[in-house]
């Protein structure tokens, strides 16, 4: 949810330049309270200290991806693996009829 949050924010700096005005004034916690992120994390990315909005930004997805827990993968066999085996087992069975 964090990570949504931080592209909205970039994405609205580039067409609303009260976003980097809130930034450039360090009142950049007024614009973060309007996103969905936690408490903790507003707090988090407010305390960031940066020089410029791209800085900020690569620090603050940073922060964000790191406190984001891992997205659960589900491994599935790969579909060609199957199709393999089965065309490995038919050139063995053609070996063994000839």
């Amino acid at each position: 949810m964090s990570m949504q949050a931080l592209n909205r924010l970039v994405a609205r700096s580039i067409v609303d330049p009260t976003v980097l005005q809130a930034f450039g004034s360090g009142q950049i916690g007024q614009v973060l309270g309007e996103l969905d992120f936690s408490a903790e994390m507003r707090l988090t990315l407010s305390g960031i200290e940066a020089g410029s909005w791209t800085e900020f930004a690569v620090q603050a997805y940073r922060t964000v991806k790191a406190s984001e827990k891992p997205a659960v993968r589900i491994e599935l066999p790969s579909p060609l693996e199957g199709l393999m085996q089965e065309q490995e087992q038919k050139r063995s069975d053609y070996g063994q009829v000839a």
